[in-house]
């Protein structure tokens, strides 16, 4: 009796695996079918109300290379940091050499504004987009000397200490 009660044991066992196995590929199968036909539906909507030309970004983005390190204002007394990575966005391609040109001038400038900041200021969302509204000034009126036009200033790292 105790072999009989193996041998169903076993067939049980055997025939669950078997059912789980049939259940994930009809899961998968299902699924590939329904994510295919969704994306053929998406592609011919997309073509049939849209132009033939494609739209191209014109966009240029320089980044600093290095991040700026500074210290900055704190009501505790404490020493504190930040560390800050900028990118400049802009139509014009030549506006990467002329902010090559300017960048001591960019440093100084922009070094200067990050000294100022609060460090209580600058743990809230308000303060970062003031800091970064800032930043386009500063890059900005640098900029305006060359008769050249920014975009934004983006922030690509923000780390305090």
């Amino acid at each position: 009796m105790a072999e009989g009660e193996k041998k169903n044991k076993l067939l049980l066992i055997g025939g669950l695996v078997i059912g789980l196995a049939i259940v994930g590929a009809l899961a998968v199968g299902g699924t590939l079918y329904f994510l295919d036909r969704d994306t053929a539906e998406g592609e011919e909507q997309s073509s049939s109300s849209s132009s033939d030309k494609p739209i191209k970004s014109t966009s240029f983005y320089y980044s600093f290379e290095e991040p700026f390190v500074a210290p900055m204002v704190s009501s505790d007394r404490r020493q504190r940091f930040m560390q800050i990575s900028l990118a400049i966005k802009t139509e014009s391609p030549d506006v990467a050499l002329a902010v090559e040109k300017h960048m001591p001038l960019l440093k100084n400038n922009l070094n200067r504004l990050f000294t100022r900041q609060d460090y209580q200021t600058m743990q809230t969302p308000e303060g970062k987009l003031q800091l970064q509204m800032s930043a386009f000034e500063v890059v900005q009126e640098v900029m305006n000397r060359e008769n050249m036009k920014i975009d934004e200033v983006l922030i690509t790292d923000f780390v305090m200490q």
